[in-house]
């Protein structure tokens, strides 16, 4: 069974990995697919937590979450949400778990921004 689990988690991951990139290219101004592809990069890491298949958060995961933190500090506001869009379409489109989503910023020391289904990234 544990095999089985573990090759339905890679499935997964595989799927959320091919369905980033889809959103990427979907997108019609190049810049927002390019913050977009940004951070889906260095949340790359986070997918196994995120999804389920990993307990623990890995240290690439909470490098790559602090350096996303980092690159919002230096956006614009609009820049910031054309991401929480994106991030709000690949959460959506995904089985990635909110709770898990929030422990993360408290794992890896981040400063929480408001993110999530429910957030209006035009107000934010």
């Amino acid at each position: 069974m544990k095999m089985k689990e573990a090759m339905l988690c890679s499935l997964i991951v595989l799927g959320f990995v091919g369905f980033v990139g889809f959103v990427t290219m979907q997108n019609t101004i190049p810049l927002k697919s390019l913050i977009c592809y940004q951070a889906q990069n260095l949340l790359s890491p986070c997918q196994p937590f995120l999804l389920g298949c990993r307990e623990n958060i890995t240290a690439e995961c909470c490098q790559g979450s602090q350096m996303l933190a980092s690159l919002v500090k230096n956006s614009t506001i609009d820049d910031i949400r054309d991401l929480c869009k994106c991030l709000q379409k690949t959460g959506n489109s995904s089985r990635i778990d909110v709770k898990k989503g929030k422990k993360l910023f408290k794992v890896c020391k981040i400063k929480r921004v408001p993110i999530g289904p429910q957030v209006d990234c035009d107000s934010v």
